[in-house]
């Protein structure tokens, strides 16, 4: 009788280890990491290196799924497509307003990026009428004013970009 019971109870045991196994598996990819793209025409590539092929450009604030962290890249999923983004365009903070777009986008022309987009330390903004009155006011010189009203009007490509970073071996080409 006592074996008999002691078998239940394995038997039983076996039972809820199943469970839990065949609900974990259904549990555990709902928590998988979301993260989100810090910079408009982010580069998705196919292998976790800078000169891989490109699959596709992200959005400011799209959502990625993480699959894996393999050094200064993250494998991430998004859109039905798995693809590696250097660690330091992602971030785990949901973007204020609901998140980014649908999937990859595509680039045509000579897109230009926002302020809003901006992904660096410091942010993007033109020279205003009051900071160009502020600075004549404190001896800036007018051919200091125009120099910086010279750099804003500056744009640059995603591939120029992306060619200074890998001559200078720094961003997602720095070893």
């Amino acid at each position: 009788m006592r074996q008999r019971k002691f078998q239940m109870i394995e038997f039983f045991l076996k039972i809820v280890t199943i469970a839990a196994l065949i609900v974990g598996l259904w549990v555990i990819p709902a928590l998988a990491e979301t993260m989100y793209v810090k910079s408009a025409k982010t580069k998705m590539t196919a292998e976790p290196s800078a000169r891989s092929k490109s699959l596709g450009y992200l959005s400011a604030g799209q959502a990625v799924k993480v699959i894996a962290k393999e050094g200064r890249f993250i494998k991430v999923s998004v859109g039905g497509k798995k693809g590696y983004i250097f660690k330091f365009k992602l971030t785990s903070k949901a973007p204020s307003g609901g998140g980014g777009g649908g999937g990859l986008d595509l680039l045509s022309g000579n897109q230009k990026m926002a302020a809003a987009e901006s992904s660096s330390g410091s942010s993007i903004r033109g020279l205003s009428p009051i900071s160009e009155n502020y600075a004549r006011g404190h001896g800036i010189s007018a051919a200091d004013i125009s120099a910086v009203k010279k750099m804003e009007s500056l744009s640059f490509s995603s591939s120029q970009i992306d060619a200074f970073q890998e001559q200078g071996g720094i961003g997602p080409y720095a070893k």
